[in-house]
This record gives structure tokens, sequence and C-alpha cells, in this order.
């Protein structure tokens, strides 16, 4: 079938070089399988499509959401098909999990932002804040003491497992959010958990740099003042910046410029 593609695309003529031609798509084994199975891979978007659209309607009576059937789905799918010669491995393909992980955090967390319609103030936040300043920290802090006393986990593994479990899945925790800005149900505990989970891993990622400073070398006080300083302090404070005149220039555009 490549083969008879090839041809139509580029006939092959005695003065004429095919490999100055050729297309990746054509050359390498995933675009070749993308080619052997486009079909079945338009009758899987459209499935992905429809069930986006009616899992939702027959899930909500059922303790079940939306991205455990799809990572279920997503299982299976690279089990138990063809699909699964291509399967990524973090330790095979650390750059490629990494990556995949960093866009899938980012649209949840924005997929979370978007939910939420409180303009931003210091008695309307206070929930949120208390939850991202006092709560968060301490059940790291708990997490990471139970690893040390009951599992005997060395303290940057703790440090690490508590950074991870700590913060409110943005995605996982969706049954219990608002659903939408002008949602009815805004009350103040789906507010707070969507809040929340909207911005409590970029608090937690200065705990996993301690984690890997705490396995790289002992949590020595340079260490530790080079992390306020470097992780909090100006990590935090710059995404903070960034983010709030972004948040507010895009708002600019939105809202401010003609319509017409």
């Amino acid at each position: 079938m490549i083969d008879t593609v090839r041809q139509t695309i580029v006939p092959q003529t005695p003065d004429l070089d095919v490999t100055a031609f050729a297309d990746p798509m054509f050359t390498s084994v995933i675009g070749q399988f993308l080619l052997d199975n486009y079909k079945l891979w338009l009758l899987g978007i459209g499935l992905v499509v429809l069930l986006v659209a009616w899992l939702p309607l027959l899930l909500k009576k059922l303790p079940l959401s939306l991205p455990i059937i799809f990572v279920g789905m997503g299982m299976a799918i690279f089990a138990w098909t063809p699909l699964a010669q291509f399967s990524p491995h973090p330790v095979e393909s650390p750059v490629l999990i990494e990556k995949a992980s960093e866009f899938i955090v980012i649209i949840s967390l924005m997929g979370a932002g978007l939910k939420i319609g409180r303009p931003l103030s210091w008695r309307g936040w206070n929930l949120t804040i208390r939850l991202l300043a006092i709560v968060m920290p301490l059940t790291i802090l708990f997490i990471a003491l139970s690893g040390l006393w009951i599992l005997g986990l060395p303290l940057a593994s703790t440090l690490l497992l508590g950074a991870c479990l700590a913060p409110t899945d943005p995605v996982l925790a969706s049954d219990v959010q608002i659903e939408r800005p002008d949602s009815e149900d805004s009350d103040e505990a789906r507010f707070a958990l969507t809040s929340e989970a909207g911005l409590n891993d970029a608090l937690a990622f200065p705990f996993v740099h301690l984690a890997l400073a705490a396995s790289a070398a002992s949590l020595t006080g340079g260490v530790l003042a080079e992390w306020l300083w470097h992780d909090v302090a100006w990590r935090l404070g710059v995404g903070a910046l960034v983010g709030t005149f972004g948040g507010w220039l895009l708002g600019q555009i939105i809202y401010r410029l003609p319509q017409d």
C-alpha cells in the first residue's frame, strides 16, 4: 500500500531521486501505522467526541467520573491493541513523559481556573488562602512524617510523596467543583475546592524541588536558604507576577477591545 501511494505521488523515473521527496508519513514506522489504520483513527476520534458529550449524562448518578473512564480506556488501548508497540515508558522515554505531563497539567489547571467567576479579594478568597497557606503545607508535613516513621522511607522520598499527594487534583475532583462561572451551585465549599485545585500545584512545586535537593545532598542551612530564595520567593513571585499581568492583559483584549 505504501509503495503504491508513493508511486502515485512521486512517479518513478530514471532521472528522479525519490529519496529527495521522502515523507515521514511514508518512511517512519509510526507514519506507516497511521496511514494503514487511518479510518480506524477517524472512528476512534469520533467515538471519543461522542463519549465526551454523552457519558456525563450516564455517569451523573454513578460513583465514576469522565476522566477515570478515559484513563481506563487509554490503559486498555495501549495494552491490548496494536498501539501497544508505541506505548511510552517513563524509563525509556522520560522527556516525552515529562512534556506530556506538563501539557496535561497546564490544560487541567486552565480548565479549573476558567470555572471561577469570583473577583479577587481577601474576603472572597479567604478560605482558599487558608487551604493553600496552612492546610496544604501541614498535609505535606504530616505525609512526610508518616513516611519517615511508618514506612521508613528516606527524607527525600517522603517529601516528594507529600508534595505529590497534598494538592487537590483539578481533574479527579471535578465532580465536586464549580461547573461553570455562572453556576448556581457555586457555594463556598465548591469554590474553595476549585480555586485551591487551580493554584495548589504551583505552591507544591517548591516542595518537589526541596525533595530533589534533599536527594542530592543533606538539608543544610545553606541548602534551605537557597531553596527559600530561589524556589519559593523568586520562582513563585515571578510566576505570580507573570500570571497576574498575563491574565489582566488577556482580559483587556477580550472584554475591552471593540467587538464589531
